[in-house]
């Protein structure tokens, strides 16, 4: 017999593809949520979904990367340690003193709002008689005292002490819970290719088909940033209904392609209008005078209309801070184009004025467009003061010196 070499041993394989398959479970979940529900990774258990009803799933997903003869995964078998170690783990939960759940009530109460999925890639097998005697307890074929001596008799035949030890804790539960426990107890299995399931969630929303593959690695992005920033703070990963909405809207309207609503700015304006250093830069050169006060209100409202629809915008999901960053700078890019290429050689400080009013009407004659919709010529503007007022761009030569 040939032994495996060192580094296959170690090799996390598995682990990995594991942790994928539940993740990409938890995906498939969220995108499939309903009104109401919510839904959570490594919270209440590897999966959980809080219904609108107060009833609660908890799922356990197991996921093997071995293979029967036909290509297809190994089979749950009656004895399968990842079973058992999943009706283990519920069993715990049900019995929990920690979490208040001392009382025969308390554990009755617990059991009653909740089923219990086991999801795996592991293939079902006609002889996993623990599955056969928990679907013909569900359907009244058998009665509570015969699955109970079944899994007492399974029990003591076992010959691995851990699974010993599994089966011990389930039927420690007591008749009463056990019985309910058992009655709300699923498996998912052949759950295979979850990756295409998303997909097909996708699909069954109505998204451009085109679009599908682009969507689904956006939003997998999207969820696995949010698992890492959650994780990384030691808090729950929980999305409700409404969370999903919100965090997930603009990436399927960018996949259909609706226009953004644009609202014109109706809020006050600053009380030293004239102090903003976007105003500072066109009085130096010379594009406005201070006398001109209704011009300098009405740039003042091109600024403010751009960044408040742009705040608006990413709050309500219709857009998302990615595609902002892209829209500064493309703008940006094709600032510094003009600015470089404008001063270039250019070192008499007499001709400072007339070139950098050149650049500003060069930048204030293009077109601008956000995440490929076209921005009216207002808010066109209001970018590029925008960007001079915090400031990126400017239009001096020494812009830098005076107003960073």
């Amino acid at each position: 017999m040939t032994s495996k070499p060192h580094t296959e041993k170690t090799s996390a394989a598995g682990t990995i593809a594991g942790f994928d398959f539940q993740y990409y479970y938890f995906l498939y979940k969220l995108l499939t949520l309903k009104k109401g529900e919510t839904i959570g990774f490594e919270a209440l258990d590897d999966v959980h979904t809080q219904l609108n009803n107060n009833h609660q799933i908890l799922i356990q997903i197991k996921h093997t990367i071995q293979k029967k003869t036909d290509g297809t995964a190994a089979n749950l078998t009656e004895l399968d340690p990842d079973l058992w170690k999943t009706m283990h783990n519920w069993s715990a939960v049900i019995a929990d003193e920690n979490d208040g759940r001392v009382s025969l009530n308390d554990q009755l109460k617990f059991v009653g709002k909740t089923t219990f999925v086991l999801a795996s890639n592991k293939s079902f097998s006609s002889n996993n008689t623990f599955l056969s005697n928990l679907s013909d307890f569900q359907v009244g074929k058998i009665n509570f005292g015969k699955i109970n001596n079944y899994l007492k008799e399974l029990c003591e035949s076992t010959k691995s002490e851990e699974t010993k030890s599994y089966l011990g804790s389930v039927i420690s539960l007591g008749e009463a819970v056990l019985s309910k426990f058992l009655c709300n107890i699923k498996s998912e299995l052949n759950v295979d290719s979850i990756i295409d399931q998303c997909k097909t969630a996708l699909e069954e929303k109505d998204v451009n088909p085109r679009e599908i593959e682009n969507l689904f690695n956006q939003l997998d992005s999207v969820v696995r940033q949010d698992m890492f920033k959650n994780f990384s703070d030691s808090k729950k990963l929980i999305y409700s209904f409404e969370e999903r909405s919100r965090k997930f809207r603009r990436y399927f309207d960018i996949a259909n392609n609706p226009e953004l609503k644009i609202r014109k700015f109706e809020g006050g304006l600053p009380d030293r209008i004239e102090e903003q250093i976007f105003i500072k830069q066109l009085l130096e050169i010379e594009d406005i005078e201070l006398s001109e006060q209704e011009v300098i209100q009405n740039y003042t409202r091109y600024r403010l209309m751009l960044e408040s629809n742009l705040s608006n915008w990413v709050d309500e999901g219709q857009l998302t801070s990615e595609e902002i960053e892209i829209f500064e700078d493309e703008i940006f890019r094709q600032w510094e184009t003009e600015f470089r290429s404008s001063y270039r050689r250019r070192d008499n400080p007499g001709e400072y004025v007339d070139i950098a009013h050149k650049i500003l009407k060069a930048m204030r004659g293009k077109e601008l467009s956000i995440s490929g919709q076209k921005l009216l010529s207002d808010m066109g503007h209001g970018s590029l003061y925008s960007l001079s007022n915090k400031p990126v761009i400017g239009w001096h030569k020494d812009w830098k010196e005076k107003y960073k």
